[in-house]
């Protein structure tokens, strides 16, 4: 090999890893603030137990019945808002997969199973627990689902950090 061939090669490698770095630049999302996972898991797990418990609906007097349906809807949009005011900040941003497969089954799953659970719990024990066990399960795997894509985003932060180290 010539000098001016590996010049050309070593030249290329650097090329590629700018480009990857670039790519990873791209694609690696901004850390969620400390309080957006509690805070979307509690508001989500208000909202789905008033919506699924008695409360709102043996509500005597208007007033109180309206009080409550005004609560229950700006719980459950408080998540969707969150998640369009963040997106508009963001731009568009080309997502990577985050994790492994089974990284990301548990994510998306997770949730899946709690909802299962709470409806079990309808079926045995009825609406006040059944809304009590949505609430705490719906809004604890919401939170733990966020608190783990931060996580996530964090481990795609520190990779892109030592990529920058190792040139």
């Amino acid at each position: 090999m010539s000098s001016s061939e590996y010049y050309a090669s070593v030249r290329a490698q650097g090329d590629l890893r700018a480009a990857e770095r670039a790519r990873l630049t791209a694609n690696t999302p901004p850390p969620l603030p400390a309080w957006w996972a509690p805070m979307a898991g509690i508001t989500h797990g208000l909202g789905m137990a008033l919506v699924a418990g008695p409360l709102l609906y043996e509500a005597d007097g208007g007033a109180r019945r309206l009080a409550l349906l005004l609560v229950t809807l700006a719980a459950l949009a408080a998540f969707p808002v969150m998640c369009a005011v963040r997106v508009i900040r963001m731009r568009v941003r080309s997502w990577p997969p985050r994790g492994t497969r089974k990284q990301r089954m548990l994510l998306e799953g997770l949730p899946v199973v709690a909802y299962g659970v709470a409806a079990l719990a309808f079926l045995a024990f009825g609406q006040s627990v059944g809304a009590v066990a949505l609430g705490v399960l719906g809004g604890g795997s919401l939170w733990w689902r966020e608190s783990r894509k931060n996580a996530l985003c964090a481990e795609a932060q520190a990779a892109l950090r030592a990529t920058g180290r190792a040139e």
